[in-house]
Order: structure tokens, then C-alpha cells, then sequence
């Protein structure tokens, strides 16, 4: 019986003359990264490089050049002015929600707006923010002044072509004692929280019918202009007793002149102001202020048409002092 001879390989060399010596892994390893025998690095010639640099080159530029190609024809879909999904079944949906100022950005989880009024420490932060918040609102630059209109109570930012209205929040501030010379009302301990609606695309406000507006505004909701009226109150039982006089700016709350939205470089947000005339010292009150319009529902889950902060007055120093004197006087006509 013949025996199969495998020793050779198939170009006739023997098998046992081109095998390499057991020259241990590490020995292995620097022989694969350079071959000198071979010419090769990392397994491969020079030219087996240069090939496949060209080839991945080639390679990674059409890759790139057809991403470019496909990007250039998305962008040129989109409208600059509004989403291409916005409304209703869309995630942005066509109710608005609120927001307030000052919202301090480096502690996006706290909604406690807490200091004492005499101590420009504990609400700088705030002032400062509301300076930031407001610094866009100025319109003594006249590039800016030039991008809006003056509206009477008929005009409105859904009038085409049109410049959108401007919003004179200086006025507003001023008239409320909320202004920066003030400092927006935290020096004197009756701290100014402005609230905003969300940004939504093509949202007008829709009026109550007359003698159907909520108990919360009723009184201040004026049906023929159809504003967006605001309301505060405590979250819970012990909140209401605490909260203290509350006093609104506008009274009707944000003007429908300001509406819809406007995707324009002279829009500014209309904001309405809750001044806290009366807030109880050293006590946590937790707020929950709602927008009212017949179109906005109110969902606490999901904070639908509403917002909520704290806001916490500390005692000044006299305070302090008053209190400790009391305690004094009290101590001695119970010794008495």
C-alpha cells in the first residue's frame, strides 16, 4: 500500500526545510512588525501599502462626498421659520407650557428662588440673571427698533408681511416696581417672577365666552381682548394660607398682540410679572402659577399650561434681632 507523501508544498519545497525555528512570541511579534528578509510591516510590502492607502483614500472621499450631497439636499427641504413637524400628534404638541425668570441655568434642577433682602449676596444671582434674561429687550439699539412696529389693541403678529410687535418690557417693569434700579423688587423682599408661555409655532390664544372665565382671574380676564391671563397660588393647603398678597402686571395677564410666535430676528417674548407684595418671612411656599386662555389645559403630571417654584424670604438681621428681643421679653414675664 502506497503512502501519501505531504512533506512537499505544492511549488515542491520541502516542508520541513522552510520551517521557521521556534523563535519564542516576543522574537515573533517584532518579526511581523518588521520583516527584513521580506521587506514587510506589519505583514505587508510597500506596495500592498500604497495600494490599499489609495484604495481607502478613494474609498472615504466618495463616502464623504455622498454624505455632503444627501445633507445639502435635507437642508434645502427645511423652512428656517418653523419645525417641519410641529402641532398637533407631533412631541411639541399644541398646548403651551410656562416658564419663569429668574431660572438660574448652573442649577437647572432647583426651582427655589430663596434670600434675604438685606444681604445682595444671597440675590445677586437672581438680579444678575433677570439682567441677562432682560438685556434683549432693549430696544435703544435702533437696528433692532427697526425689525418691530408699534401695535394698538387690534394688531396683531398675524398680520402678513408685517413687522412683529414690540414689547415694551422697560414699561412694564417700571410700573410694577420691578425694574433694575429696584433691583426687581428682592432688596425690598417682595421678589418679581416673570412668566412666560412656551414658543409655539401658529398659537393664538382662544377668548373665554363671556360670564365663563375661571373664578382664578375672573375679575381681571378681559373677555374682548382675549389676553392670556396668569394666576398663582399655593401648591397645597399650607401654601395657600401662606402664600401672602399677590398683585399681577398686566392685570389681564400677556397680551394677545404678541401672539403667534414669530420665527424673527426682532420677536421678543411677552412675559407677564407676579409680584409677591406680602411673602411670609422663613417660610417655604411652594408655587404653582397657571396661564389661562379656553385653549390651555392645565396637566400637573406633565406640566401642562402651568409652572411651579418655591420661594423662600429669609429674615433680615433687625428681623433677627426683633425676634431675639421678644424671646427675651417673654422669657421674663414668664419668670414673672
Amino acid at each position: 500500500m502506497a503512502i501519501e507523501d505531504n512533506s512537499t508544498t505544492a511549488d515542491g519545497v520541502d516542508k520541513v526545510a522552510v520551517r521557521q525555528p521556534n523563535q519564542g512570541k516576543f522574537r515573533n511579534f517584532l518579526n511581523f512588525v518588521y520583516d527584513k528578509k521580506n521587506g514587510t510591516v506589519l505583514g505587508r510590502t510597500g506596495r500592498s501599502w500604497f495600494e490599499i492607502t489609495v484604495f481607502y483614500i478613494i474609498f472615504y472621499s466618495c463616502l464623504a462626498g455622498f454624505f455632503a450631497i444627501n445633507m445639502a439636499i435635507f437642508l434645502h427641504t427645511l423652512d428656517s421659520s418653523k419645525p417641519r413637524y410641529y402641532g398637533k400628534g407631533t412631541i411639541i404638541g399644541i398646548n403651551p407650557g410656562m416658564g419663569y425668570q429668574p431660572w438660574i441655568d448652573t442649577e437647572p434642577e432647583s426651582t427655589l428662588v430663596k434670600f434675604s433682602p438685606d444681604d445682595n449676596a444671597t440675590y445677586g444671582k437672581y438680579t444678575r440673571q433677570l439682567e441677562r434674561f432682560l438685556s434683549k429687550y432693549n430696544y435703544t439699539d435702533e437696528e433692532l427698533k427697526d425689525k418691530t412696529r408699534d401695535c394698538n389693541q387690534t394688531q396683531t403678529n398675524t398680520q402678513p408681511g408685517e413687522k412683529p410687535c414690540r414689547f415694551d418690557a422697560a414699561a412694564l417693569l417700571k410700573s410694577a416696581g420691578c425694574s433694575a434700579e429696584d433691583d426687581y423688587g428682592y432688596k425690598k423682599g417682595n421678589p418679581c417672577i416673570l412668566l412666560t408661555l412656551n414658543k409655539l409655532i401658529d398659537w393664538e390664544p382662544v377668548s373665554y365666552s363671556k360670564d365663563s372665565e375661571p373664578t382664578e382671574v375672573k375679575g381681571r380676564y378681559n373677555v374682548e381682548k382675549g389676553d392670556v391671563a396668569v394666576a398663582c397660588e399655593g401648591e397645597y393647603v399650607a401654601d395657600q394660607e401662606n402664600i401672602g398678597e399677590l398683585q399681577y402686571f398686566p392685570e389681564s395677564g400677556i397680551d394677545r398682540r404678541y401672539f403667534p410666535y414669530r420665527v424673527d430676528k426682532g420677536y421678543r417674548q411677552a412675559f407677564a410679572i407676579v409680584k409677591f407684595a406680602k411673602p411670609p418671612i422663613g417660610i417655604l411656599v411652594e408655587v404653582e402659577c397657571k396661564a389661562y386662555a379656553l385653549n390651555v389645559i392645565h396637566d400637573r403630571t406633565n406640566r401642562l399650561g402651568m409652572v411651579h417654584f418655591e420661594v423662600l424670604v429669609e429674615p433680615t438681621k433687625a428681623q433677627i434681632e426683633e425676634a431675639k428681643e421678644n424671646e427675651k421679653k417673654g422669657n421674663v414675664k414668664t419668670e414673672k
